[in-house]
């Protein structure tokens, strides 16, 4: 966690599973300090081999890390550099910061329905 506190977001880490000797975790820094831990079941691991030779995230199978790179995480940063660029997107802190923005744009403008994107710490 220290490592990814310090990286950019979209960063990651493997790292051995604290809730079962068949699973690895995947770390990932989604946005600046939320951070997602995701299990990976490790199926068929052999005695003495490093890493199971199937991957398994939720239903999704993966035949190695590198493929969870290419299949999970890039597009998954992919979606948050899309919302994050959005002009709906908020980078806010704190839930009442938002609220306020909301409530201005509907006071500029009675006939509209604003909204907003933000990732906020409390959700």
């Amino acid at each position: 966690m220290t490592e990814l506190e310090k990286a950019d977001v979209g960063e990651f880490i493997f790292r051995p599973s604290t809730r079962s000797e068949d699973a690895i975790t995947l770390t990932w820094k989604a946005w600046k300090k939320h951070f997602v831990h995701i299990d990976i079941q490790e199926i068929d691991k052999l005695p003495g081999q490093a890493i199971g030779q199937r991957l398994m995230i939720s239903n999704e199978q993966y035949d190695n890390l590198r493929e969870i790179v290419e299949r999970y995480i890039i597009p998954c940063n992919r979606l948050i550099r899309e919302v994050t660029t959005s002009a709906k997107w908020s980078d806010c802190d704190k839930w009442e910061d938002l609220e306020q923005q909301l409530k201005d744009e509907k006071a500029s403008d009675k006939g509209r329905i604003p909204y907003r994107f933000a990732i906020l710490p409390q959700y």
